[in-house]
């Protein structure tokens, strides 16, 4: 009896059992089953149990009282601008560890984690919750002060000067090379700049190394105000980590040892971490957002201009932009607002090269990059895809463009670098768009939009066509005006008769969705209409009702009818395969 009561869990809800329990006890006591000594042991438990479970129920209302309240104010912090959080950036040398904390803190795997140095090149953010605070955390590449070779740099940031540069003369590749370690910093200490709290990153594996020291004197000749908190990351065992942690004092900073990956430690770092930090006052002041931010995804092969054209929109050197090969690893989300005050979330995604060229590469950072990029089309509601002027469509760019039709997003078509191509007029430009839209027959639907990222020009026409298909890619058409258009489209043209003398008829047709907009035919048989005839349908229906920019999905469904046996049997049989898809321009 007395290993039952202590083997049980003390649950708010078991006050009823342990007191039949207790009913039981005094029995056997009565009955002399057992010596009484044994029998008032066990009563003496059970009554702490029920004192302790009434307790817990007297409890509980203030702990569901305090988890509300956590609710409440999470849901309002949702409203804040990340403009607005502190901020918290992640600093050290290459390869210690920060993109792994990075990860840890936010939650998930926003940022690329591969055991190899300089994967992060560019400033990542994203939003970190302890308690009742919630901030930034930006995680930044390594960087190295130390005077390095021109082979050493290339070692350590896994950089290349042969695949995806033809064409680029070797002194220009060579000289963006030596410039990579410099443009790092300069990332680096932006982020520092805007932080609150600045998470000194090493290794407590290697040691105290001389970049360590470097960075170390750095952020206290230039950042003496800030709070530098030392991690001493890599350190999954908390005896030994006490040990790592020793050689790292001379820094003039106190080490706290973590583990990025295990999470030991964190609970502490981030206690350290909030208590440097202020709570974000004024709330009522913030107005809520009740409409969704668009989110633009800057697609398209690699060293097309998708970094310069990222830059050029919000005016400063967000993304690293370079001649080099792969230069963008992660999906940088950035918050960018129009000077009449529309709020957009640009995403500046990786090269995305062929399947068997990465395969061949072997490169797992490439591999996980284009993963990334991909992700970044699912996730955004306009995709941006970037094509070079003087390359035309290429393969790869019509492999992109299906990949953002199967995903139903609306799409732009920006020809970046439109200034190389010489002695451009009307005629000109309208055979280039007349061979845009012949290559690229799966997105003729899309808008085209022509710029130059490296001198400015056009490039605010990016925004404006992407606010117009968002618009149209979440317009909702009116059921009388889509059946109106139905019945004029099938005056015009009726569905042919098949062989056994059967046509097929539309009764019914209604908007069931938007994003992408679809449509649901109600028709007598899904089978008697030609895929022809619904391709046609799909055009007579983007002529009349509009839908620029975005794809729209067209629905068959027949009509149920009895079987021999009176019973109602679901014929609401489709087109072989799924949803159709409007490929034809207005």
């Amino acid at each position: 009896m007395l290993e039952l009561t202590t083997s049980l869990d003390l649950q708010p809800w078991c006050p009823c059992l342990y007191l039949f329990i207790c009913l039981i006890a005094l029995k056997i006591v009565e009955w002399n089953v057992v010596p009484d000594f044994h029998i008032r042991a066990t009563v003496l438990s059970l009554c702490s149990c029920l004192s302790n479970s009434y307790a817990d129920l007297i409890s509980d209302d203030d702990v569901r009282e305090k988890r509300r309240n956590i609710r409440d104010r999470i849901s309002i912090s949702k409203q804040i601008p990340d403009s607005l959080l502190p901020k918290v950036a992640i600093i050290g040398r290459p390869n210690v560890g920060k993109s792994a904390l990075f990860n840890r803190l936010v939650g998930g795997n926003r940022a690329i984690v591969v055991d190899e140095p300089g994967v992060t090149r560019d400033r990542l953010y994203g939003r970190s919750y302890w308690g009742d605070q919630e901030f930034m955390v930006i995680d930044t590449g390594g960087v190295i002060t130390l005077s390095k070779s021109q082979a050493g740099v290339m070692e350590e940031l896994a950089v290349t000067t042969t695949v995806g540069m033809d064409g680029i003369p070797l002194a220009t590749r060579e000289a963006a090379i030596a410039r990579m370690p410099s443009m790092i910093e300069k990332q680096a200490v932006a982020a520092v700049g805007e932080a609150t709290v600045v998470l000194f990153v090493v290794d407590g594996q290697a040691g105290l190394v001389a970049a360590d020291i470097e960075i170390s004197d750095w952020l206290r000749c230039n950042y003496s105000d800030k709070c530098v908190i030392l991690a001493v990351n890599k350190c999954e065992s908390p005896r030994k980590g006490q040990m790592q942690a020793l050689d790292f004092w001379t820094l003039g900073f106190s080490p706290l040892p973590i583990s990025a990956i295990t999470g030991t430690g964190t609970g502490d770092l981030l206690d350290l971490v909030c208590s440097e930090l202020k709570k974000f006052e004024g709330l009522d002041g913030v107005e809520e957002e009740k409409n969704k931010v668009p989110a633009i995804a800057i697609v398209g092969r690699p060293n097309v201009g998708k970094s310069s054209i990222l830059n050029a929109l919000v005016g400063e050197d967000r993304t690293i932009v370079s001649p080099v090969s792969g230069t963008t690893r992660d999906a940088i989300d950035t918050e960018f607002t129009t000077a009449e005050g529309e709020k957009y979330k640009l995403i500046d995604t990786a090269g995305i090269r062929r399947r068997a060229a990465v395969v061949s590469a072997g490169s797992t950072t490439e591999s996980l990059s284009v993963k990334r990029a991909f992700r970044a089309i699912r996730r955004s509601d306009v995709v941006a895809l970037v094509i070079e002027a003087m390359s035309c469509v290429t393969e790869q760019d019509y492999k992109i463009a299906e990949r953002i039709e199967k995903e139903g997003k609306a799409c732009v078509i920006v020809v970046n670098k439109w200034d190389t191509i010489p002695n451009k007029n009307h005629e000109s430009t309208t055979h280039y768009e007349q061979d845009v839209r012949e290559k690229l027959r799966i997105l003729d639907w899309a808008p085209i939009v022509y710029c130059s990222a490296t001198n400015g020009t056009s490039v605010e026409k990016i925004i404006s066509a992407a606010a117009l298909v968002e618009k149209e890619r979440s317009r909702r058409l009116g059921t009388s005006i889509l059946n109106q258009v139905v019945r004029e489209a099938i005056a015009f043209k009726p569905p042919p008769r098949t062989r056994g003398g059967k046509r097929g008829r539309v009764y019914y047709t209604t908007q069931a969705a938007v994003g992408p907009p679809t449509f649901v035919l109600f028709v007598n048989d899904a089978k008697l209409f030609s895929d022809m005839y619904r391709r046609y349908m799909e055009k007579k229906l983007r002529a009349d009702a509009g839908f620029p920019g975005t794809p729209i999905r067209l629905l068959w469904r027949s009509r149920r009818r009895p079987d021999k046996r009176g019973k109602s049997a679901d014929s609401k049989s489709q087109s072989p395969g799924t949803p159709s898809r409007v490929v034809l321009a207005a």
